[in-house]
């Protein structure tokens, strides 16, 4: 079995539509939503409890957070910060036989969250189009508002292979090697 762990419900949908594209198998991942960054950095949390108790049936585990900004005063955010304790929540879970990686979603800048991710593989054009919009709208539009405005209607605007996913792609692919 193996698992991905990560924050929120978008994520879930977000890797069952990769997973496909892919053409990695999604029954043979389980997924646990931890309903925020925080809550998976919590090594109490009842999805670990739950866990450890099939560990023994458990090959692989990759944890996904987002980057966010590390201007944002609560603690682990920013692309360093996120890392850092995804590594600690990896050593101080230490299970046994179990292969854990880690991905941060994040843009170019290594700042954001999954919509920035999918934001920074968009062509020149597009993301010229996408700032000077903010430019003119003279308020602070946030990577996910720009997504779900301009994007998420689309039934299929990313190119999946694009070298911005490499990383990820091998990650998941990792999960289903023996």
């Amino acid at each position: 079995m193996v698992i991905i762990a990560y924050e929120g419900k978008s994520d879930g949908e977000f890797f069952n539509t990769l997973l496909d594209k892919y053409g990695l198998d999604k029954n043979q991942v389980t997924y646990y939503d931890f309903k925020g960054k925080d809550n998976l950095f919590n090594i109490n949390h009842q999805h670990y409890n739950e866990i450890e108790g099939d560990v023994s049936i458990i090959e692989k585990i990759l944890l996904v957070v987002d980057a966010d900004n590390e201007k944002d005063p609560n603690p682990n955010r920013g692309y360093d910060a996120s890392e850092k304790a995804l590594k600690t929540l990896i050593d101080d879970l230490a299970f046994e036989d179990v292969s854990m990686d880690y991905f941060i979603m994040c843009d170019e800048n290594r700042e954001g969250n999954l919509e920035s991710f999918l934001l920074s593989i968009l062509d020149d054009k597009q993301k010229e189009c996408i700032d000077n919009f903010r430019e003119c709208y003279k308020y602070e539009l946030s990577d996910k508002w720009a997504y779900n405005t301009f994007y998420k209607q689309k039934k299929e605007p990313f190119d999946f292979n694009h070298k911005n996913f490499k990383i990820l792609k091998a990650k998941l692919e990792n999960l289903y090697e023996e």
